[in-house]
């Protein structure tokens, strides 16, 4: 993943809110790009382009030797004026987020931990920031904890949720504290930190929260939409051509396109799908090369599940959404308990019977794909959360290139097949009798196990 294709983004975001919102004012100047680099952990050249996005809108002037200075002048009433219209319409998300948000990020800060304990016993992996520039902000601490795990997915979800709460937290003049020892993370000192972060950051939610609620009486924000979250997965090539063709991997291997069957015309898929015609034919193309369909000459696209040569592997577009689908497993694998016994406890009767047929309908497919398929379908649909939905819809999307990393291993003849009958049958034991924590541990326990084999054959 090009982090100049995201976090570059993210950066402008983080500044031309807080230049908006008036916490960086007319005449006052940014940090230095080096320190800027230090703060984000970023590189040089990501943190330029977003000082370039600056400039060229009108926020920032840059003059040799110095560093950047505000330009854009506002007065309160314009600056409470862009706050409103930032917070307002994310009320809702925020406070999702706010209650719902620990389901996705706690049990990867506790073994975020883990990994630093590990690092610190055997040494570290990779060049830490020197203690005098750790944790010029909190939101440090947490990308530090986050990029133990390598995985550039989670990071990227880290920084959308910080960019959709505007970083209200913390001011401008971040508090200074190590938590590095020797050019190690301290496990002890990151804890302590984020303990106070978290009051920080819960005392600077109140205070936006008690602003939205002040704001929502003037009639011009009492009734806007809300603007949910969207995690954005970062990709080479458009996005769209990605997601449909992953959409249509599933629906292929739950057969309402079976093996032999056509697909729809182009204009029928076009409008059965909500995009152009253009998107269906280089989705199609795609699909082509990965052996899913092949054209027939004056009948149409047939699905065949071709074997895969292993070399495609080699192409940097294939190499990249298998490396997503691995950081999907992983990210999923220490969320899954957390997010399956919340959804479990606030479904209906009815909601479970339809969850149990779902899996029973697993028995004959004998895939772990359309296994976590199943369950991540499930949540995403009948979660409480939004945020939990849009997340899981998400990695719901990558898991199904899984398809990709199965057909390269069957056509080397390193893959495995697992007979999937015991744990479907555990799954129904335990659904029935309403046991949701021993029903979300295998799923656990079931995804770590297939996590765990993924990195052994693609350590990417």
């Amino acid at each position: 993943m090009k982090k100049n294709n995201q976090l570059n983004e993210l950066i402008y975001e983080y500044y031309e809110s807080r230049i908006l919102f008036g916490v960086y004012r007319y005449g006052e100047r940014l940090n230095s790009v080096p320190q800027i680099c230090a703060t984000f952990g970023l590189a040089r050249n990501t943190v330029q382009i977003a000082l370039d996005k600056l400039e060229k809108n009108g926020y920032i002037r840059r003059e040799k030797r110095k560093t950047a200075r505000v330009i854009y002048q506002g007065t309160e009433s314009v600056f409470r004026e862009n706050a409103a219209k930032f917070f307002v319409p994310r009320k809702n998300g925020l406070l999702d987020l706010n209650h719902n948000g620990n389901l996705m990020f706690t049990s990867i800060w506790e073994k975020g931990l883990q990994n630093i304990k590990e690092n610190t016993k055997g040494g570290t992996e990779g060049e830490q920031e020197p203690a005098d520039t750790a944790a010029s902000e909190p939101t440090k601490l947490y990308s530090d904890v986050i990029n133990t795990f390598h995985n550039g997915l989670m990071l990227s979800l880290f920084w959308q949720c910080l960019c959709y709460l505007s970083y209200f937290y913390p001011p401008k003049d971040g508090r200074k504290a190590n938590y590095v020892q020797d050019d190690l993370l301290v496990e002890g000192k990151a804890n302590c930190l984020k303990q106070e972060t978290d009051a920080y950051y819960m005392h600077m939610f109140q205070k936006v929260l008690e602003f939205v609620e002040s704001i929502s009486e003037d009639c011009q924000f009492g009734n806007v939409d809300q603007i949910p979250f969207t995690w954005v997965i970062y990709r080479r090539r458009p996005q769209v051509r990605y997601t449909l063709a992953s959409r249509i991997i599933r629906e292929i291997l739950w057969e309402h396109y079976p093996v032999g069957s056509y697909l729809p015309s182009l204009p029928q898929m076009a409008e059965q799908y909500q995009v152009s015609v253009i998107t269906v034919r280089r989705t199609l193309e795609l699909l082509h090369a990965l052996g899913v369909t092949k054209t027939c000459a004056g009948i149409g696209t047939m699905v065949c599940l071709e074997p895969i040569e292993p070399e495609i592997i080699n192409k940097p577009d294939i190499q990249g959404n298998i490396l997503l689908h691995g950081e999907a497993i992983q990210i999923l694998s220490l969320t899954v308990y957390s997010v399956t016994v919340f959804t479990l406890e606030s479904i209906t009767e009815d909601e479970k019977i339809s969850l149990l047929q779902k899996i029973g309908g697993l028995h004959d497919k004998n895939s772990s794909i359309l296994c976590m398929e199943a369950l991540l379908d499930f949540i995403s649909s009948k979660c409480p959360s939004a945020f939990i939905r849009e997340c899981y819809g998400r990695l719901s999307e990558l898991i199904a290139w899984g398809y990709i990393f199965s057909a390269i291993l069957k056509g080397t003849g390193k893959w495995v097949d697992y007979d999937l009958t015991g744990f479907i049958s555990q799954l129904e034991t335990e659904l029935k009798t309403g046991n949701f924590t021993a029903f979300a541990r295998l799923w656990e326990a079931f995804i770590e196990e297939r996590m765990s084999f993924f990195y052994s054959e693609f350590p990417l």
